[in-house]
């Protein structure tokens, strides 16, 4: 009588224990979503495309992952210009030297790693020097251009008689050509510069 007790309650348990089990299998894996590519309205700069920084001859131009812009204009306080580029560009800020020979006095320059170089006076940003491809306007201008993409931009002054080499004016920008007839930019500038002529 015991024996047929247990089995009976050997079964009873396994019955009740098989209809807790509510295991499932579980379903397929979606396939991931693929994003949707936003129309393209235009050709954008590098740094309105992907976020950065844009020269300019009123200072730079700072903008977001989605395009929107901020200005950072000669006169912002030196240490927001630099906490600026450096986060755009990535990495530590660069030291601060100077140089007091300056004709204009005694200036603070900060270089970046893409050959960007911030000069300040008073503890503001005051102008900027470039010699490396990368950075450009927001229509294109920058290291390497031609003279055509400069015209096209806009009026291109040549310097006359600059002691420096085929120096020009473009707007409020200035910069070197690598010959006086076409060529192209190896150098850009605005604002506040330290050249000996």
């Amino acid at each position: 009588m015991r024996i047929a007790t247990r089995t009976a309650l050997a079964f009873a348990a396994l019955t009740v224990l098989a209809a807790c089990d509510r295991t499932q299998t579980p379903p397929p894996a979606a396939e991931p979503a693929t994003p949707a590519t936003a129309p393209v309205e235009g050709a954008a700069t590098p740094a309105q495309s992907a976020g950065g920084l844009a020269i300019e001859g009123e200072g730079l131009r700072l903008f977001d992952a989605t395009g929107a812009a901020r200005a950072i204009p000669f006169g912002t306080p030196q240490a927001t210009a630099i906490a600026a580029v450096a986060a755009s560009v990535g990495g530590a800020a660069p030291q601060v030297t100077t140089n007091e020979e300056c004709g204009a006095g005694p200036t603070q320059f900060a270089q970046f790693s893409n050959g960007l170089q911030l000069l300040f006076q008073n503890e503001t940003f005051q102008g900027w020097f470039i010699d490396k491809a990368g950075l450009t306007t927001v229509d294109g201008v920058g290291v390497g251009s031609t003279r055509a993409a400069l015209e096209e931009s806009g009026t291109v002054a040549m310097t006359p008689d600059s002691t420096l080499g085929a120096e020009f004016s473009l707007g409020e920008m200035g910069g070197f050509l690598s010959a006086p007839t076409g060529g192209e930019v190896d150098s850009l500038y605005a604002g506040l510069t330290c050249f000996f002529r």
